[in-house]
């Protein structure tokens, strides 16, 4: 129960889970606590950093007192969340990881968009940009705006992204329990395909701005991949014979392109292709990701290696290149850059409705 359990209730609680981000966690409660919207409270739940994160954390939160320090030993980012959850006394929950950042209009533009939505709304989330680890914006995240669904969410393999960029009503959780704390990973997804099936407020909504910075670190994609094939794998088995709207097959769609491209576990991938095949051809070319999951399909052993090594040589050279032109995690310049470029670049594109085609991914 929160130590401020007698105060007016917030609007919105924010979450934070850290864990052995001092390196960044700096930029996410400074993103926090310049919001424009100010009715919230802050929790930072540790979860047992082994580095400075704390002390991070109390240097940039300061005695603001919107914002608190949750203790805990090491149980996992589900574990920690639902800390969060149990802890909160807003009517919304949103979550930002300990490495991504928010805009500063993120809780204004979220709360003002759910509340103009219909009660049957039961989160909503924005658009996304992908940054280096110095802070550089390399990608913008697109997915259309607007309603969504089970049928959504499952075949487009979460288009929320990630956790950072949704705000969530409390009673969503009151309604279908918390976080599976057993899954190594698609947590996220598991737990937003059970609000859209059986909370009272099913419905997911897309807004149009760009208000999160997703930070892409090293070992991000390649961590524990067998823990994280077989999470995935139970979620497809379970949910993919719930669809309504769309053939069963095209849950597999997403999983199998990001096997192929990144974990180079070709027996998985042709498995889960073969099962998204079986929603017919015409179905797969509707598709960006459909079109490239018939591709991949299609190639050798040998041909996909290749194309692997000339993605991953591609993307060591964009880094090392932004790397010297801006300075590395810690340096000065890059902690200036990264202030400005943050407020100039995200008042400039929070309000652009980019046409980005479906599909695109990290």
């Amino acid at each position: 129960m929160s130590v401020n359990g007698d105060a007016p209730a917030p609007r919105v609680t924010v979450v934070t889970p850290a864990y052995n981000v001092a390196q960044y966690i700096g930029e996410a409660v400074d993103s926090v606590l310049r919001q424009t919207f100010t009715d919230f409270e802050y929790l930072v739940v540790d979860d047992g950093s082994q580095d400075n994160s704390v002390e991070v954390v109390r240097q940039h939160a300061g005695h603001d007192p919107r914002f608190r320090l949750v203790p805990g030993e090491h149980q996992g980012l589900s574990a920690v969340r639902n800390i969060g959850i149990r802890e909160a006394r807003g009517r919304y929950i949103a979550y930002l990881d300990g490495d991504d950042r928010w805009h500063p209009q993120f809780l204004e533009r979220q709360v003002a968009l759910i509340e103009s939505l219909p009660p049957d709304v039961g989160l909503v989330f924005s658009r996304c940009r992908l940054i280096l680890e110095n802070g550089t914006v390399v990608f913008y995240q697109w997915q259309r705006a607007g309603r969504y669904d089970f049928d959504d969410f499952l075949v487009r393999s979460n288009p929320a992204r990630c956790g950072s960029s949704l705000l969530i009503r409390r009673s969503c959780f009151e309604d279908v329990g918390t976080f599976d704390e057993d899954l190594a990973s698609v947590e996220d997804l598991e737990m937003w395909l059970r609000i859209a099936e059986r909370s009272k407020t099913p419905v997911l909504w897309a807004g149009k701005h760009f208000l999160v910075d997703l930070r892409l670190r090293p070992g991000q994609i390649t961590r524990d991949r067998s823990a994280g094939d077989d999470a995935m794998r139970k979620l497809l088995d379970e949910q993919s014979g719930k669809l309504q709207r769309l053939p069963a097959g095209l849950a597999y769609v997403r999983p199998a392109l990001t096997t192929y491209k990144y974990a180079g576990n070709d027996s998985l991938a042709d498995e889960w292709a073969a099962k998204a095949r079986s929603a017919g051809p015409a179905q797969l070319v509707r598709s960006v990701a459909g079109i490239r999951l018939l591709f991949w399909n299609t190639l050798t052993p040998a041909g996909r290696q290749t194309v692997r090594s000339a993605q991953d040589s591609t993307r060591a050279a964009v880094k090392a290149a932004n790397l010297a032109l801006r300075g590395g995690i810690g340096s000065r310049r890059a902690a200036r850059n990264a202030a400005r470029n943050a407020a100039r670049d995200a008042d400039r594109d929070a309000d652009r409705d980019a046409v980005r085609p479906e599909g695109s991914s990290r």
